[in-house]
């Protein structure tokens, strides 16, 4: 398959946009179609790196029209523990902000995504764990009024995530690159590589 010049231009400005320093944890998730929905926000906001904890390490299964394909642009990093997720993530020097409702919550939109950031969403029924809760720096809460306290965690992940699509998009990091034109290449080889493989299927 030959790939059209203006295709292969708009992966490599796609690849200009992607963001290291911004990170999406999934615990647990059980509901294919949340997860099929988070992936594609995720790549609407330019989120590369997708970590997911699912009982050791499973093949992560989707809907393929909830999520449009978005799952072949991200790079999925599976991880056999929380523990061991977020450890690895702070050795990179990321924050971890968890979602969690409780008393000692900040408001999700009082705290700061320009940095390297990675947030934990938790299990559709019990949330994030006890461990996950331990290891956080700060724990966020999407604030409510109705009768319910949370959000379906796929609606919870596109509100988070477009509050932090505002502060980094106004602190610039899309407009300089976080990635070298090195990483930005090899992202695109493997938007090339995969695509080629999803239409030959």
């Amino acid at each position: 398959m030959t790939v059209s010049k203006d295709r292969l231009a708009k992966m490599r400005e796609i690849a200009k946009k992607r963001q290291f320093g911004l990170r999406v944890v999934l615990e647990e998730l059980e509901n294919r179609l949340n997860i099929s929905a988070i992936c594609r926000t995720c790549d609407a906001v330019g989120v590369q790196f997708l970590h997911v904890v699912h009982r050791g390490v499973r093949p992560i299964v989707l809907d393929k029209r909830v999520s449009a394909g978005s799952y072949q642009w991200l790079k999925v990093i599976q991880h056999p523990t929380i523990e061991d997720c977020l450890k690895e993530l702070k050795e990179m020097g990321f924050r971890i902000y968890c979602t969690h409702v409780d008393q000692t919550a900040k408001d999700f939109t009082e705290v700061d995504y320009i940095g390297k950031v990675a947030i934990v969403f938790g299990n559709e029924a019990h949330g994030v764990s006890e461990g996950a809760r331990k290891l956080a720096d700060e724990r966020i809460v999407i604030p409510q009024v109705g009768f319910v306290n949370s959000l379906n965690v796929a609606a919870a992940v596109a509100v988070i995530l477009y509050e932090a699509f505002k502060q980094r998009r106004k602190a610039g990091l899309y407009e300089n690159p976080e990635l070298s034109e090195e990483e930005q290449e090899e992202l695109v080889q493997m938007w090339l590589h995969r695509e080629k493989a999803a239409l030959s299927l």
